[in-house]
């Protein structure tokens, strides 16, 4: 009964926040639900509203897989190096083919350098131990050898394709398109699927190795499902808003507080977290936006000066609570 209230809670709490970004943008504050003012303003702003409602949800689910998969609550694709890795490889491409690549090839692109990046985190991590934190100071490693690789792709892909950098960056749903909608909605679906199908698994892994192999699991095989598909959906989510942080940090480590840890309840719940996570924070930019009288403030950076503020949390409190260092 308390796993449904927390469920019927965070159903409501997207819903309004979904309401709430219908109303307020550059243009000023609308009303969502008056059939009136369904206007291209309102229709511009849907378009960003599912944008953040579908990136959110499949970073929450990705954050989530990574998790459990390295059984390490500290980790997170943003901080293992997934995102900008993939941001790096799609940019890349672009520029390879001057701005007009293939169909699909930036996507795809992203894709590989997603799981390129994951790999040399974990690579690093193992020759480091494998400690929780030694996992995430590799990732810190990776990542800020790749951020400044994407950066510098993203500034050349601005000066020759007149792409909007910053945005890619920081992550932003101010440029949503039907396409970029289509595509994260659908691997936040992709992301609810495959948390049914890997639920048992997981949960089976989190008692240990043997006694999953004797529930009849293969605990390498989960790993690596786990893994490649927080790396896959961490990467189209970079493909259609840019690097938006921190969300599969925030999001799985509160859905467990919530509902606990089992991956059947908390990789749900963690889907959820991480669409309200990416409203709220669209909202709150917009909002800071029209205060300070910006054009605009990317909800990348809200998830990451809060998401930070989080990872320092969960490291103290792993210090205080004697975890391995």
């Amino acid at each position: 009964m308390h796993t449904r209230r927390v469920f019927a809670a965070l159903v409501a709490l997207a819903a309004l926040l979904f309401l709430a970004g219908l109303a307020v943008g550059p243009a000023g504050f609308r009303n969502p639900l008056d059939p009136g003012s369904w206007d291209l303003v309102l229709r511009l702003r849907l378009l960003r509203g599912l944008l953040a409602l579908g990136v959110g949800a499949a970073l929450g689910a990705a954050g989530a897989f990574m998790q459990y998969s390295v059984s390490n609550p500290l980790a997170s694709p943003s901080i293992l190096g997934v995102s900008p890795g993939a941001l790096a490889a799609s940019v890349l491409v672009m520029l390879a083919w001057r701005g007009s690549p293939p169909l699909g090839a930036p996507l795809l692109a992203g894709m590989l350098g997603g799981f390129a990046a994951y790999a040399a985190s974990a690579a690093l991590a193992a020759r480091l131990g494998f400690t929780r934190v030694g996992l995430v100071l590799a990732g810190v490693a990776v990542s800020s050898t790749l951020s400044g690789l994407s950066s510098l792709l993203v500034l050349l892909a601005e000066a020759r394709l007149r792409l909007p950098a910053s945005l890619m960056l920081l992550g932003s749903f101010a440029y949503a398109t039907p396409e970029t909608v289509y595509v994260a909605l659908a691997s936040s679906g992709a992301g609810l699927v495959a948390g049914l199908a890997l639920a048992r698994g997981l949960d089976a892994i989190s008692y240990g190795d043997e006694t999953a192999s004797a529930m009849g699991y293969s605990p390498g095989q989960i790993r690596l499902a786990a893994s490649l598909t927080s790396a896959a959906l961490t990467s189209v989510c970079v493909y259609a808003a840019g690097i938006v942080g921190f969300v599969g940090l925030v999001a799985p480590n509160t859905a467990r507080l919530l509902v606990g840890g089992h991956p059947r309840a908390s990789l749900p719940a963690s889907l959820l977290l991480g669409a309200a996570t990416t409203l709220a924070a669209d909202l709150a930019g917009r909002l800071t936006a029209l205060a300070l009288g910006l054009g605009e403030v990317p909800a990348g950076l809200v998830t990451s000066a809060v998401g930070g503020l989080f990872l320092a949390y969960m490291l103290l409190r792993g210090a205080a609570g004697g975890e391995e260092q």
